[in-house]
């Protein structure tokens, strides 16, 4: 499923345009904060709609591209 353009407005409002990935296991230390912008981001679910995740501002996070193919569930 894809969220909402309303999570996704809310989404980009929350993130300040930075990239909220706070992962260990990618290259950064603490949150990413790398700049976003048009068509460079996405809106990932924090837990899939597969486990159980729901389409809402509070499962979603936005992520830088780099990031977003970092996590495990990416493309899937």
């Amino acid at each position: 499923m894809a969220f909402p353009q309303s999570v996704i407005d809310a989404l980009w409002k929350r993130c300040g345009g930075l990239c909220e990935c706070q992962r260990t296991t990618h290259s950064h230390t603490g949150r990413c904060n790398a700049r976003l912008s048009d068509g460079k981001w996405h809106a990932h679910h924090v837990v899939s709609v597969a486990a159980g995740g729901a389409d809402t501002l509070a499962n979603a996070e936005a992520l830088c591209v780099p990031c977003h193919e970092k996590t495990l569930s990416y493309g899937g």
